[in-house]
């Protein structure tokens, strides 16, 4: 199993006049990682007791539903599933990896209600923790920046890369992180919009709609702010809960999603997320992935740490405020040993909106200053 922060990520750089050759030159420098990306994701799915149909039926419907939605996108992903040898509907079973994850027994999950039960899972794991700092439009020249850690199945520690997007006409060109396969995840882009994702779970989710990670592509591409990026989000046929949060060089945002339904939440000074619905009526129905889940735990210990912080200069002020002990397994995790089903951090991300700049290091933000690249949208 890859050690996260010893993964050095490839870095590439996509373009092509259309929507279909930009996909197809996004594949013919990753065709081999997709396809790992692509087994890695049916084993992922059936080791949590989902049918290889059900996957199948999922990623079709999903893949319909971006169609209908968002034509380009689908012309996008048709030319990276050509290019790497895949049908488009097998390249959506990454695409459409939260989505299907809802097929996941979620018998097992408490609610936010009910809290965390002291038991081991093998359901699926959530655990990114987000901060972003608006600054009051009083403070002149101070900005507004964002950091997060991303947490996966450390089985993905080198399934993601960084990438470098070229414009489609009438779009924007972006910078940031993506899984094998996918056309964008974690950006920023060169209207100075960057986007962050935290992983949520409600009972009333459900497989085949519009995948999360393909609206956060049409966001990075074609949204010049918040506001038009939550326009976005509100008309997107989603099924499936997370929560992106916002960032440009004027505010910040972070937006719920619960099975469809949307709730904006502004951000003003420092506002923190992690992996339960802070929304008062979307709680309701949330659910904690695993039972066991430190959600609560870790927002609890990044309110602590932004309480006593001053203005940032920029994002990578932000960074020790995610620094919890790696010992703990909080904010800042490291892999179980032993083949244990959990998550770990693979990822530290800062990104300053006014610079369109996006830095990235591999790992927990602790070893930040082992490695980080740095790319800026244009």
């Amino acid at each position: 199993m890859p050690v996260p922060h010893e993964v050095r990520s490839e870095s590439i750089v996509v373009s092509g006049p259309t929507p279909q050759m930009r996909g197809m030159a996004r594949a013919t420098q990753t065709a081999q990682r997709i396809r790992s990306a692509h087994r890695s994701y049916t084993h992922l799915f059936e080791s949590l007791g989902i049918e290889d149909r059900a996957i199948k039926a999922a990623a079709k419907d999903s893949l319909a539903a971006l169609r209908d939605w968002d034509p380009e996108q689908h012309q996008e992903i048709t030319g990276v599933a050509m290019g790497a040898g895949l049908t488009p509907a097998d390249l959506m079973v990454i695409i459409a990896r939260t989505e299907i994850l809802a097929l996941a027994d979620r018998s097992v999950l408490p609610t936010q209600q009910e809290g965390p039960r002291e038991v081991g899972s093998t359901s699926p794991v959530s655990e990114c923790s987000t901060i972003t700092f608006a600054a009051d439009p009083a403070d002149a020249g101070a900005p507004c920046v964002g950091v997060q850690t991303w947490d996966w199945y450390p089985e993905f520690a080198d399934l993601w890369h960084l990438h470098s997007v070229s414009a489609l006409p009438g779009g924007y060109g972006y910078a940031g992180v993506a899984e094998y396969g996918m056309t964008g995840k974690i950006g920023v882009n060169s209207a100075g919009l960057g986007c962050f994702l935290n992983i949520l779970f409600a009972s009333d989710d459900a497989p085949g709609g519009v995948p999360v990670h393909s609206v956060l592509a049409r966001i990075l591409g074609t949204a010049g702010n918040v506001d038009e990026a939550v326009q976005l989000i509100e008309e997107a046929p989603l099924t499936s809960s997370s929560v992106i949060t916002l960032i440009d060089p004027e505010r910040t945002a972070m937006v719920e999603i619960s099975a469809g339904k949307t709730r904006v939440l502004d951000g003003q000074g420092y506002a923190v997320h992690t992996n339960h619905f802070l929304d008062d009526e979307f709680a309701q129905t949330g659910l904690l992935s695993p039972p066991n889940a430190n959600t609560f735990e870790r927002l609890e210990f990044l309110q602590d740490a932004v309480a006593s912080a001053g203005v940032p200069q920029c994002a990578e002020d932000l960074v020790p405020m995610l620094c919890s002990d790696p010992a703990v397994g909080g904010v800042a995790k490291l892999p179980k040993s032993g083949g244990v089903l959990d998550s770990a951090t693979l990822a530290s991300i800062r990104i300053d909106p006014a610079q369109r700049r996006i830095a990235v290091s591999p790992g927990i933000p602790q070893y930040v200053k082992m490695r980080t690249v740095v790319m800026r949208a244009s």
